[in-house]
């Protein structure tokens, strides 16, 4: 994959443009990359929502489970993505930052012996996995992200990364922790973090980290 003309391209990169944008970016932004899960039945699905006018929700990028990746929104303008949040002294992200949904179902929840998303689809066990999301106490069940999305939400961030200077690496539960629990456990985000900027989590002040808590 490559960024030209602040569009991705590659061999399994397709462009649909959503309505759903705001203006360009305020330079230096963007300069951070929120990870987001779709919580739909499939990619189409997300797709779908992210370009419907009545929503009013985008994001820049949508990574299905066998590595395609369909852009929204161009990397220089602003998607919908956010919401309400707050990552440190900063407030409403969108206007900072890129969003990337990864094609996963969430949070699953057990009925009658089945594991099922909030939309009613049962997931096989082998499509699961238990963890203590890092905003819970409980171990719960989870859709597994396949190994080619992460291969692909990595290399994506790396383009990123030397495109537009991206400082910042963070999930929508950082940075909206009292709303949302997305990308979750199930993806090896401190890990991806790690690798690519040498830190698990961007250090907050107390005063920072205590507003954080706050959506």
């Amino acid at each position: 994959m490559r960024i030209s003309g602040h569009r991705l391209h590659g061999e399994r990169v397709t462009y649909r443009s959503s309505p759903n944008h705001g203006d360009l970016f305020t330079p230096p932004n963007p300069d951070t990359v929120i990870i987001h899960y779709t919580a739909c039945p499939d990619a189409a699905s997300a797709i779908a929502t992210l370009c419907d006018p009545e929503r009013r929700v985008s994001a820049h990028v949508v990574v299905g489970r066998q590595g395609d990746v369909t852009q929204l929104v161009p990397f220089d303008r602003v998607a919908w993505h956010a919401g309400v949040s707050r990552w440190g002294e900063r407030e409403s992200l969108n206007q900072y930052s890129l969003g990337i949904e990864i094609d996963n179902a969430g949070q699953l929840k057990l009925e009658e012996g089945r594991l099922v998303a909030w939309f009613g689809q049962q997931y096989p066990q082998d499509e699961v996995i238990q963890a203590v999301h890092r905003h819970q106490t409980q171990l719960t069940s989870w859709h597994r992200y396949t190994d080619t999305q992460t291969g692909v939400v990595m290399q994506l961030c790396r383009l990123l990364m030397d495109a537009y200077g991206i400082r910042h690496i963070l999930g929508h539960d950082e940075i909206a922790p009292m709303r949302k629990v997305d990308p979750g456990p199930a993806f090896p985000l401190d890990a991806m973090r790690g690798q690519l900027l040498g830190q698990a989590l961007p250090a907050l002040s107390p005063e920072a980290a205590r507003r954080r808590t706050v959506s």
